[in-house]
């Protein structure tokens, strides 16, 4: 439940994040700052999963 929790925080962080961006910066950094942060969440969620894993 905790996974399913994160990872609706995440989205809805990325989500806030991305708009400020496009706000600020514009259309072309947003798009590389939400690349970025997909990247970023993917890595982490992998992560967490092997770390319970080898628990």
């Amino acid at each position: 439940m905790n996974h399913v929790f994160g990872g609706i925080l995440a989205t809805l962080i990325g989500i806030a994040f991305f708009f400020t961006i496009v706000g600020v910066f514009g259309l072309t950094t947003s798009v590389v700052a939400l690349l970025l942060f997909v990247v970023l969440a993917v890595m982490i969620f992998r992560r967490a999963q092997t770390e319970d894993a080898a628990s």
